[in-house]
């Protein structure tokens, strides 16, 4: 069963969008039982609803303490997934359900961590792949998802003209592995739940850095389904991460509106530069369930976050250091538990830390 985000209509059948008011949908009541099993990602594969066919070994990610701080912070290291992000939880789970439906070859918008990892799996699974990429891209990640194999389109224009693109694929049967638009890309990246809870219980906050809204609404996701099965009793406070210059999901909770779209503006952290958040809605829904809320960080602080980071030993990219960067902006929590989802690795973009006009 497939739920829309928005209007709350259902479908017995995949799809991309609702037809009635074109908004992404969430998989939802599928059978599922807490009996994990073997290590990763697919070690919940009794609370997915695809069968592992495609993996490279990916979650199992470390959660480190924060050295020398009283607070009980947790980072939560995705860049060591096999392309070097979170995106790998989904697009094991996506290529496996292309494998298993036959499908020879995929397509998807990425502004280059998306691309990188589709391209990878897509690889290790025999199939074709193409990768709408929108102008800006860091040479870095254009690199890594040529290093695949894949075919690399340059779209002018932003994501939004990249995406449209990637769905006119869809029409000669190419499977879209969106991590917006394919319901089953959010059921990979909530096992980052599952393994939080095995490492630490429930936390009191997860501090999520936030682009199309869909790993915020995917690690709520999982640990309401723990609540759901009465594996846990609660849920952590979600807390979405935006660059101060393009932050339509936290402008949106904040003044209590509709999703707006920016106009043209930049920032270090190109992979939460997006302008059209598909899972905006059900990102701005899981912070109000769960008492979070929004918080933006400018250029300035992600060059500062990324340098705390080096710190603890982590090495992460612009986006990915967004959680930390917000830490000193979160509101007061005497005692709180709290996990900085880090989403990605600096070998992405390893040139920014050497920048001195930030």
């Amino acid at each position: 069963m497939f739920r829309c985000t928005v209007c709350g209509t259902e479908y017995s059948e995949f799809r991309h969008t609702c037809s009635k008011c074109g908004s992404v949908l969430l998989a939802v009541d599928y059978p599922m039982k807490w009996e994990p099993e073997g290590v990763g990602l697919w070690r919940y594969s009794s609370m997915l609803p695809v069968l592992r066919s495609i993996s490279l070994s990916e979650g199992g990610t470390p959660l480190v303490r924060r050295r020398d701080s009283e607070e009980e912070v947790f980072l939560k290291f995705e860049g060591d997934n096999p392309t070097g992000s979170f995106k790998d939880r989904g697009s094991s789970v996506v290529i496996s359900d292309a494998f298993n439906q036959g499908y020879k070859s995929t397509t998807v918008a990425s502004t280059g961590n998306m691309g990188a990892s589709v391209a990878a799996y897509s690889a290790y699974a025999n199939m074709t792949t193409r990768i709408f990429i929108p102008e800006g891209i860091p040479p870095e990640k254009v690199a890594q998802i040529t290093a695949y194999g894949a075919e690399l389109v340059p779209v002018p224009g932003g994501f939004a003209q990249a995406v449209k693109s990637s769905l006119e694929e869809t029409e000669k049967g190419i499977y879209l592995a969106s991590s917006g638009l394919n319901p089953y890309f959010i059921e990979g990246l909530k096992t980052i739940a599952f393994e939080i809870f095995e490492q630490m219980g429930v936390p009191d906050r997860v501090v999520v850095p936030t682009g199309t809204g869909g790993l915020l609404t995917a690690i709520h996701k999982g640990f309401e389904e723990l609540r759901s099965l009465g594996v846990s009793d609660k849920v952590p406070q979600m807390i979405a991460v935006q660059s101060a210059v393009v932050a339509p999901i936290v402008e949106a909770w904040r003044d209590r509106t509709e999703l707006r779209t920016p106009g043209e503006v930049s920032t270090i952290a190109s992979a939460i530069l997006v302008k059209v958040p598909f899972n905006g809605r059900s990102a701005i829904d899981s912070m109000n369930r769960s008492g979070g809320y929004g918080v933006t960080v400018t250029d300035h602080q992600l060059i500062q976050a990324i340098k705390a980071l080096g710190q603890e030993g982590i090495f992460a990219e612009p986006a990915a250091a967004a959680s930390m960067a917000a830490l000193p902006d979160l509101e007061p929590w005497p005692d709180a538990r709290t996990v900085l989802m880090i989403t990605g690795s600096g070998l992405k973009d390893p040139s920014v830390v050497l920048r001195r006009d930030l």
